[in-house]
């Protein structure tokens, strides 16, 4: 015998209860636009989680450029410091590395162009060094250091009158540089020039009476001068102030 399911007997409670499900469930459909179109598609949904997932993603992104984005006074910074820690470690082609990209950001700051030619120096390639303090020179003319920094390398390469030049400019620009005098002092000897030489070594003395160094090579062109006297005055002051120095140890 065939049984059928009386709804009837359900018990109203339940009834009540399923039409209030239907009834929310209706409310939270979108309604259909005017014209009877259809109700919303699946498409819909897809489109609204890509539209939500879209902007998150935008802010997301938003986030980490600013937090990656440099500003160029930072990289600056960042090249500045890298190139200087590796100089100095004695890496100069990493160090030199860091300093070319530094004046790609900086073209017309001097200390640039000198840092990388203390690099070029240490490598010994002068010819780059030169250039390198010369372009320093030139954007800044008062850097007193590339100046000297030139006449050491022209020292070297024989170029005396350069030497002089180069140092002399440097001297100029911080008179009361002692190091810089003596320097001077000695490519003014070397170059047949010793009363130029004494001139500056006397100077540089005075700024430093307990520097051995200068006192010998004093002595020496007192000694050149035919003025024995002062040239033994000075020798004997590199011998007391080497005493000195052995006491003290």
């Amino acid at each position: 015998m065939e049984t059928t399911l009386d709804t009837s007997a359900e018990p109203a409670e339940a009834r009540r209860a399923s039409q209030e499900t239907d009834g929310r469930r209706d409310a939270a459909r979108p309604s259909a636009p005017a014209g009877g179109a259809s109700p919303i598609s699946s498409e819909f949904f897809l489109h609204s989680l890509l539209l939500l997932m879209g902007r998150v993603g935008n802010r997301i992104l938003g986030f980490y450029n600013n937090l990656f984005m440099l500003q160029r006074g930072d990289m600056r910074l960042i090249y500045e410091n890298l190139g200087c820690g590796l100089r100095k470690k004695g890496l100069h082609d990493k160090a030199l590395a860091a300093y070319q990209e530094l004046v790609k950001l900086s073209p017309h700051d001097a200390d640039v162009h000198f840092q990388m030619g203390r690099i070029y120096e240490a490598k010994g390639e002068q010819e780059l060094a030169v250039h390198a303090f010369s372009t320093a020179t030139r954007v800044e003319p008062n850097h007193a250091e590339a100046f000297y920094r030139l006449g050491l390398i022209f020292g070297k390469t024989k170029d005396l009158p350069g030497a002089i030049e180069a140092v002399e400019k440097a001297v100029e620009l911080d008179p009361d540089n002692h190091r810089w005098l003596y320097r001077l002092g000695v490519f003014h000897d070397k170059n047949g020039s010793p009363e130029k030489a004494l001139e500056k070594l006397q100077k540089a003395v005075e700024m430093r009476q307990d520097e051995p160094r200068y006192h010998q090579y004093l002595g020496f062109v007192y000694e050149g001068l035919g003025r024995r006297d002062e040239a033994v005055h000075h020798f004997k002051m590199v011998v007391e102030l080497e005493a000195a120095e052995e006491e003290e140890i």
